[in-house]
């Protein structure tokens, strides 16, 4: 029993590491897109220059210098929620490199009052738990690339994260149980505990269900 709570405990501090570095580069890009936006002025000015000296090389490398920031950006802006930008962008780099897709519709209000870290749990857990599934059943997934959909959003004072992926090998056992391919079977479902746990907290529900070859966890957490 104690094994297994230290090594969820340690699988936690590593996706907090994690997080955090993702969470530094969000911040500091948002930071260098502000700067950008409030020089822009300038900018223009000596591009303007440049252009009446016909020095259209030199315009080209300016632009290109100064949009860099941007370019950055529009790799991690999904909400403007920091904590929830750094794991979505954290997840779809894993899912790419493992060629699956993320669909993603993420709109999320920036003061919910629900803390990052339980943001973090709910995520990641519900992410992981998807990624892992189509890890097991790659070679029987339906397309040539299996699409994980994930939906946020806040629905009457009620947070709600929805992670939906293709699935062939799990059955329903029960309204909270599924059957496992895992060879873990001892670790199984540590994720799903802690999302549960969690979106307990702030008076919540998570729902699990399958229907036409998808799985999909939905968490639903109260904010005021």
């Amino acid at each position: 029993m104690w094994n297994r709570k230290l090594l969820k405990k340690e699988k936690e501090a590593e996706k907090v590491k994690m997080l955090g570095s993702q969470y530094r580069l969000l911040l500091q890009a948002w930071s260098e897109n502000a700067m950008l936006f409030h020089d822009m002025e300038n900018h223009l000015q000596t591009i303007y220059h440049l252009a009446g000296e016909g020095k259209c090389e030199e315009i080209r490398r300016y632009i290109s210098h100064i949009s860099k920031p941007v370019e950055q950006l529009s790799e991690v802006l999904w909400t403007g929620v920091g904590i929830v930008d750094a794991v979505l962008n954290a997840k779809k780099q894993l899912a790419t490199e493992k060629g699956y897709a993320m669909d993603i519709n993420a709109q999320l209000p920036a003061n919910t009052g629900i803390a990052e870290d339980d943001l973090c749990t709910v995520l990641t857990n519900l992410l992981d738990n998807a990624i892992e599934s189509m890890d097991r059943e790659k070679e029987n997934l339906p397309g040539d690339t299996p699409v994980i959909r994930i939906t946020l959003r806040s629905i009457h004072h009620f947070l709600v994260i929805n992670v939906s992926n293709p699935c062939i090998g799990h059955s329903p056992i029960g309204p909270r149980l599924f059957l496992t391919s895992k060879k873990d079977n001892i670790h199984h479902g540590w994720g799903l505990k802690s999302v549960r746990k969690t979106v307990h907290k702030y008076n919540g529900s998570l729902s699990l269900e399958m229907t036409d070859g998808r799985f999909t966890a939905t968490a639903m957490m109260f904010y005021i």
